[in-house]
């Protein structure tokens, strides 16, 4: 199988959650299929991991310009040999839709969130726009790939999509066993030293693009909330926060809280993940999958957070690995981390086998194998 990937904006090299889960995708898929890669301008050809590369498509914003490019694009399909077509995101799929006449070849629109509802959240004006644009370029492509029930569901529901027409590629992890003891025990023991924190203390961890507005809902829950009732209850606990473009106003603010430490960006989340106790979520906010919870249940750690921040994580597959509580009531979530007991519990081999990138490409290969099938 021949597979073309467009994607639309700066991805590589893959720093966040959302660039390493398209990143990776093609890493495990490209085990299976041949991979193309058509990337916008913004990443570099040196940072692309694919042999067969390019990046002379007009990225995001400027995505109507690649009318221009279009009979290169056309071109480098029949080149290639090219079976099927994804689109990261459907904002170029209107692209995919023409290509799709001009080549007649499949082609699928891999959503990473209802980006209306993201848009919605962000309070930007066109966003009622973009969910009608949404509803039609999906019901156009010829098969969906959705990162989570929910959003299969809302597709189902509000675009009247046919469910044969969606599967479930999920966000991975290349985990596939969880740390031992051990191996948690020196993670742990690194970040106490590294911080000069007492062994008793209880290590809490959020992290993300620290200017958007789920995860700014996070930081005032946390720190107008959460931070003054574990305070009052003597809870001994230091929260660690990672991520870019943290506003200067709240860096200022973190200084009022001598139980929080700001690191930045940490480009090896892994390490942090292992070494907490667990990963704190208390926003309600958020659309779609929260890749900082998988990544943090493959490092065999505890994740609390809301019925809303555990979209995309069914608490079948993570267990007693997944706390869960109601939505917008953070004092019922401060408490909930003070019940906090350690838990010696694994995540579930049931968790692996779910979300192990090798698994998901598999299942992405199959579907694209049949969509060959039915239009060669």
């Amino acid at each position: 199988m021949n597979v073309l990937a467009l994607i639309s904006y700066k991805v590589f090299p893959a720093q966040m959650g959302g660039q390493k889960g398209i990143a990776q995708f093609y890493e495990y898929l490209s085990q299976l299929d041949n991979v193309v890669i058509a990337a916008s301008k913004n990443n570099q050809l040196s940072d692309i991991p694919f042999p067969k590369k390019y990046n002379n498509l007009f990225p995001q914003g400027k995505g109507l310009l690649n009318i221009l490019k279009l009979f290169f694009v056309v071109k480098l399909i029949r080149r290639e040999n090219i079976d099927v077509i994804i689109i990261e995101h459907s904002y170029w799929g209107w692209y995919g839709y023409l290509l799709h006449l001009l080549t007649h070849k499949p082609f699928i629109i891999h959503s990473h969130n209802i980006e209306a509802e993201r848009f919605k959240i962000q309070h930007r004006k066109y966003w009622k726009i973009y969910a009608r644009y949404e509803k039609w370029v999906h019901q156009l492509c010829n098969h969906n790939f959705f990162k989570c029930e929910e959003d299969a569901a809302y597709a189902v529901q509000n675009w009247n999509l046919h469910p044969y027409k969606i599967t479930l590629i999920r966000y991975g992890t290349d985990v596939q066993t969880p740390p031992t003891d051990t191996e948690k025990k020196a993670a742990r023991n690194q970040l106490l030293q590294q911080l000069n924190l007492p062994a008793s203390t209880c290590l809490l961890l959020f992290n993300g693009t620290l200017n958007y507005a789920p995860n700014v809902e996070v930081l005032i829950e946390i720190t107008d909330t959460i931070i003054p009732i574990l305070r009052k209850n003597k809870f001994n606990f230091c929260i660690f926060i990672c991520g870019k473009m943290l506003p200067d106003a709240w860096l200022q603010k973190f200084m009022l809280y001598p139980e929080i430490r700001y690191l930045g960006f940490v480009e090896n989340i892994t390490a942090i993940n292992a070494g907490v106790d667990a990963l704190i979520l208390p926003g309600s906010m958020a659309t779609g999958i929260k890749t900082k919870l998988v990544e943090a249940l493959a490092q065999n750690t505890t994740v609390i957070t809301t019925h809303s921040g555990a979209k995309g994580i069914p608490q079948n597959f993570a267990q007693t690995k997944l706390i869960l509580v109601l939505d917008h009531d953070p004092v019922a979530f401060a408490n909930r981390v003070l019940q906090y007991n350690h838990s010696t519990d694994n995540t579930p081999n049931s968790f692996y086998n779910e979300f192990y990138w090798g698994n998901i490409a598999q299942q992405a290969h199959t579907v694209l194998e049949n969509l060959h099938g039915t239009y060669h």
